[in-house]
């Protein structure tokens, strides 16, 4: 089952990947946007991610598959947890206002 769930996840990783790479390379469209930010969402949710629990078996490359599969959608859940920290800070909330760390 877990073989089938990688496959599943990574073929839909691709057509994700390819309907975003032709919305930019031919012709920019909303549609494809969000049919590729879908692709990618459901990619996620369908990957048996061992970091998360879901996988314990070993393997090099799907350890290195995972990382390339999750990481467009952990790349927007880390952009909008900013965009909220900052918000926050600015809006009053919890904490001592707008900062960056480097």
């Amino acid at each position: 089952m877990e073989s089938i769930r990688i496959a599943v996840a990574t073929l839909g990783f691709i057509a994700g990947t390819f309907l975003i790479m032709g919305m930019l390379i031919v012709h920019f469209d909303w549609t494809y946007l969000f049919a590729g930010f879908v692709f990618y969402l459901f990619t996620y949710l369908v990957w048996p991610s061992k970091k998360r629990g879901k996988r314990v078996s070993e393997s090099a490359i799907i350890d290195k598959l995972e990382l390339i599969v999750e990481f467009p959608i952990e790349l927007i859940i880390w952009l909008l947890r900013i965009l909220g920290g900052l918000l926050r800070g600015l809006l009053g909330g919890k904490g001592d206002g707008a900062d960056i760390d480097f």
